[in-house]
């Protein structure tokens, strides 16, 4: 089996360093590059292009708007279905406004700054002087820089609602969420379970949006058992 991992917004593969050996296990793993394109739609045609025949396809936080947008592009190659720490809406008003003055903090050269501000958002509260944890997200935020995310960012503004795709979705489906993400609160993560009631909905207590570094092993287990239900 071919699986393909898409990582978060403004995070290199290290993101999947705490479960790269569980899904190893289950077959061949690429780790899909989204530094290039600046719309949704671009990374998930650039998968599809560069991974040939059937996949399954597990994306975290804009990862997981990647991987609904490959599910709508090319849904008979797709054998599996993980969606993490994620949502199907597009962005409301006060969130791209949000990510706009991120984009200007960027672009007036202060990408490292934007990097350690958003790290409170990404970890559950209490978390925000874990100084592992920051390390990290530091480590997986420098690869990608500030040309990337500023296209990530135009991408993930301008993506599409996808809730209507969410009834048409049959391949096995999991969704993986932190009960205290507070970027992408839980109730976005109940809504895609509640139009994919086939489909497996865990969530990883004391855990935010950063659920893989901060619940390793809760992690791991939730994306083997998905991987064991694809066959």
């Amino acid at each position: 089996m071919k699986i393909v991992l898409i990582p978060p917004l403004l995070c290199s593969p290290l993101a999947y360093a705490p479960v790269i050996d569980t899904v190893w296990r289950h077959g061949q793993v690429t780790l899909a590059d989204t530094r290039r394109d600046d719309t949704i739609a671009a990374m998930a045609e650039r998968i599809l292009k560069e991974n040939v025949g059937e996949i399954a396809v597990l994306g975290t936080s804009m990862g997981g708007y990647v991987a609904l947008e490959v599910f709508r592009q090319a849904s008979d190659r797709v054998a599996g279905l993980a969606l993490v720490s994620t949502s199907a809406r597009a962005d409301s008003l006060e969130q791209v406004q949000a990510r706009e003055r991120q984009s200007a903090l960027v672009e007036d050269g202060q990408f490292d700054a934007l990097v350690d501000a958003a790290f409170a958002g990404v970890v559950a509260a209490g978390r925000e002087s874990d100084q592992t944890l920051l390390a990290a997200w530091r480590a997986m935020a420098s690869p990608v820089g500030a040309d990337a995310f500023l296209r990530q960012q135009r991408a993930v503004i301008q993506r599409a609602d996808l809730r209507s795709l969410l009834p048409s979705i049959e391949c096995p489906t999991a969704i993986i969420h932190g009960a205290a993400d507070r970027l992408i609160p839980i109730d976005a993560a109940e809504e895609t379970a509640a139009a994919l009631p086939a489909a497996s909905f865990t969530v990883i207590e004391d855990a935010g949006h950063f659920l893989m570094q901060e619940q390793p092993d809760a992690a791991r287990a939730a994306i083997d058992d998905w991987l064991m239900s694809l066959g």
